[in-house]
């Protein structure tokens, strides 16, 4: 009596029940054989070919568990028997029931003869095992009947045998003697199922080395999941899986991803999704690792606890691990270890994946059978089951989707909807997805560490962002770019943008150009406004002015008012000041502030100094340090000694210690707080000492009678190369009465020479001020410099008196 299908109150999984009771009957699973078609077809249109005297195609299906190869036997089975051409030759015999009970050849032949003999109607009267001096004698026997009653019916077997990878492991010893068999008779053609191409087919030195040919069923193809969609469709009177795949096709390749394609694995999936359409995230996942349990629980009951220990671990790594991982993971001796991966791979549970030397890697086999793994064994580790989450919304869900489920998780989160257990797991799978913003990220685990308060340690979340951009900051003011370029590699999240922008600014900073080009792309992609600006920065500064502007005038479309004035750059340095004037008074207008010390600068650059002043003073009252600088030097320029006084120490205080040397130079060139400047000139050049500086001290320390190692100064003046003061720094020193000092440098051993050359008029104003009448060198002066030379000599005698005012503030 057939056992009727067990109903339940889930409309869905009584027609799934129906629909798979049914396809035990030939007719439902002709009607229901939509997959697999293609290679159905190349092994029945083979058969059709054969003549009588031609040799046999041993075939070989390989495909994971759940791929469909079963069914595609029993499909050739009902072919041979059905169509009158095909069964008049042949006569098909699958062993799909009897196949435990074969651990010889001897037992194949008996469970083949014994069905053969059903077929052909004919009654055996078969010698018994005892009667033979070894079983291969016994073996021979069987098949020579096989044989005989093959002949005497005019037919060929199509032997059909599914785990034929288990069937040879078991005929080891009897592998030659079937190879023997097969090749010697032509009657007899088998059609192996097999989870794997084991050793048994690929080594040369082995029986079968390509005696088989293979097909692989490989994943199902979007369209075949969308034919099987749409017959499942028709027969189960579901109308919400009509098309389905063509309106969901993220969703179909996420299954593909997730099911490696399998139709069984596909089943639990699309049962889920109709059922309880309403579920999500770890809800889904629970639901749908349910309906795996039954096959899952009895593959890792049937292993040895040394090898559930190996297939645990290597789905708790998720990634491919070497052999060396798995020692210390598995806390296993490494020959051990080997053997036992060797053994997991034979039946079928892991897959090698063989690299360049001999550390090959390991990982389950079967995607969603790892995925069990995680979620259903073992203690619950939420680590594992937060990651692996956050990889199924990532493949399930599109990202408008996840953001939607994470913005209503993060309400619930909010209100204290949801409890601990799944918070922990929630919001670290949510927090750590790419397609959540930074912010998003901060908010989930801010509101999680308020509902778990004390019932977690710190590191079961991850950091917020707002730390690790702290961090960030740190590197970046100490110079360490590098350091900080590798904290955006924590951050998983990819929404706003902000992870690729920072990658982008970092490599920019450590020019590595590409590679902030590219970074600055993936922003753009997310949305990121100030990459664009960022990147027309890069493209103007390699001179693809073309490009800039594209993106400088995107930017601008979006807002971004760094884009306005950096075009206007542009256009300035182009020499274009109307346009570059236009972009600066657009960026004003939008609230840059550097807009208007760049604007007071064009028209400096002019000589429009009352506009210079105006825009000048405006960006200083907003805080530009370098329009209060250039402010100073407008107003000493214009003899607005107090202005630049105060516009010089603002700009200081400010951060821009060069001013302090500006303004020391300014008392000195009028004459004024000699003590006040050489303070200033000293507090400068303990932090930023430079050629200008360090001569501006010389002359101010001099100003101020302090002569300690003046010899050694003046010789490192001397020596430095090219240098554009040195002529000033001669003149301030003659101003201040150092003739002789001076002189004692156009007479250097070293340098002297030059200096002649360099500074002719100055050199023979040098030897009138010192008295140097030998050799008459008044009449030696080239006339064409001598009224240079009287008017140097005027100028210091003027200064000297000016200078001999020593006035104190």
């Amino acid at each position: 009596m057939k056992t009727q299908p067990e109903n339940t109150s889930n409309w869905f999984v009584d027609k799934l029940n129906l629909y798979q009771a049914a396809n035990t009957d030939n007719e439902s699973l002709k009607r229901n054989f939509v997959v697999r078609t293609h290679e159905f077809n190349i092994i029945i249109d083979d058969l059709r070919q054969k003549k009588g005297k031609d040799p046999l195609q041993h075939e070989l299906v390989l495909g994971r568990r759940g791929s469909g190869k079963s069914t595609l036997l029993k499909r050739l089975q009902i072919a041979v028997e059905e169509d009158p051409k095909l069964s008049e030759r042949y006569v098909a015999i699958n062993l799909a029931e009897e196949q435990a009970s074969i651990y010889r050849l001897s037992d194949l032949w008996y469970e083949v003869l014994q069905e053969l003999s059903i077929k052909v109607q004919n009654t055996l009267q078969l010698r018994a095992f005892s009667s033979f001096a070894n079983n291969q004698d016994y073996t021979r026997y069987l098949y020579a009947q096989i044989h005989e009653l093959l002949q005497n019916n005019a037919k060929k077997a199509v032997l059909l045998l599914d785990n034929f990878d288990r069937i040879l492991e078991n005929l080891a010893d009897d592998a030659h003697l079937l190879r023997e068999i097969l090749q010697n008779h032509n009657d007899l053609q088998i059609i192996g199922g097999s989870t794997r191409l084991d050793e048994h087919f690929w080594r040369y030195d082995k029986p079968f080395y390509e005696f088989f040919r293979r097909h692989r069923l490989e994943a199902l193809t979007f369209d075949e999941i969308h034919q099987l969609l749409g017959h499942w469709s028709a027969l189960l009177e579901v109308p919400q899986l009509k098309d389905y795949a063509l309106q969901n096709r993220g969703k179909i390749e996420a299954l593909r991803i997730l099911t490696d394609g399998l139709p069984r694995t596909l089943q639990f999936f699309i049962q889920i999704l109709l059922q309880d359409h309403n579920l999500y995230g770890y809800d889904y996942i629970k639901k749908v690792m349910d309906k795996a349990t039954p096959i899952y629980q009895e593959r890792l009951n049937s292993l040895s606890p040394a090898h559930r220990k190996i297939v645990l671990e290597l789905a708790f790594l998720w990634e491919a691990a070497s052999t060396k991982q798995l020692v210390d993971k598995c806390r296993m001796e490494s020959k051990v270890l080997s053997s036992l991966l060797k053994q997991l791979y034979g039946y079928g549970i892991i897959e090698k994946i063989e690299t360049s030397n001999k550390n090959h890697l390991y990982r389950i086999a079967e995607r969603f059978f790892g995925m069990w793994l995680i979620v259903t064994q073992g203690n619950p580790d939420q680590k594992r089951k937060a990651k692996f989450l956050t990889i199924f919304l990532e493949t399930w869900y599109d990202s408008h989707q996840l953001q939607d489920l994470a913005s209503s998780y993060l309400t619930k989160l909010k209100n204290q909807e949801i409890g601990f257990d799944k918070a922990s797991v929630l919001s670290k799978a949510f927090s750590q997805s790419k397609y959540i913003t930074t912010a998003q990220r901060d908010e989930l685990i801010s509101h999680t560490r308020q509902l778990c308060e004390g019932n977690f340690q710190p590191h079961d979340l991850p950091e917020t962002f707002g730390i690790i951009d702290a961090k960030i900051k740190a590197f970046e003011e100490a110079g360490k770019y590098e350091e900080a370029l590798a904290l955006f590699d924590e951050i998983e999240n990819e929404e706003d943008g902000i992870k690729f922008y920072g990658k982008g600014v970092f490599n920019h900073k450590l020019n590595k150009i590409e590679e902030a080009e590219k970074h600055y792309l993936l922003a753009i992609e997310k949305g990121h406004i100030e990459a664009l600006n960022n990147l027309a920065v890069l493209y103007g500064n390699q001179g693809k002015l073309a490009e800039a502007k594209r993106y400088w005038d995107s930017a601008i479309e979006k807002g971004n008012i760094n884009a306005l004035n950096n075009l206007a750059i542009i256009y300035y340095n182009q020499g274009k000041s109307a346009e570059a004037k236009e972009y600066y008074l657009l960026a004003i207008e939008k609230g840059n502030i550097n807009a208007l010390y760049y604007l007071a600068s064009l028209y400096h650059n002019q000589g429009k100094l009352a506009d210079a002043e105006k825009y000048y003073l405006l960006a200083s009252e907003k805080g530009n340090i370098n329009a209060s600088y250039n402010l100073a030097l407008l107003y000493y320029n214009e003899g607005k000694l107090y202005e630049a006084e105060k516009y010089y120490l603002l700009a200081s205080e400010k951060g821009d210690i060069a001013a302090l040397s500006n303004l020391a130079l300014m008392y000195f060139e009028n004459n004024q707080n000699q003590s006040k400047a050489l303070n200033l000139i000293q507090q400068n050049n303990k932090v930023n000492e430079g050629v200008k500086s360090r001569q501006v001290a010389f002359i101010i320390e001099i100003w101020n009678e302090v002569f300690e190692n003046i010899q050694q100064k003046t010789e490192d003046i001397l020596a430095i190369p090219d240098n554009p003061l040195l002529d000033s720094t001669l003149k301030f020193l003659l101003y201040l009465e150092q003739k002789n000092l001076v002189l004692s440098c156009f007479r250097h051993p070293q340098y002297g020479a030059a200096l002649q050359a360099q500074f002719a008029p100055l050199y023979y104003a040098t030897l009138l001020l010192c008295g140097e009448n030998e050799d008459n060198v008044a009449l030696r002066i080239p006339p064409e410099i001598v009224e240079t030379v009287n008017q140097i000599v005027a100028n210091v005698r003027e200064q000297n008196v000016f200078y001999a005012r020593r006035e104190q503030a």
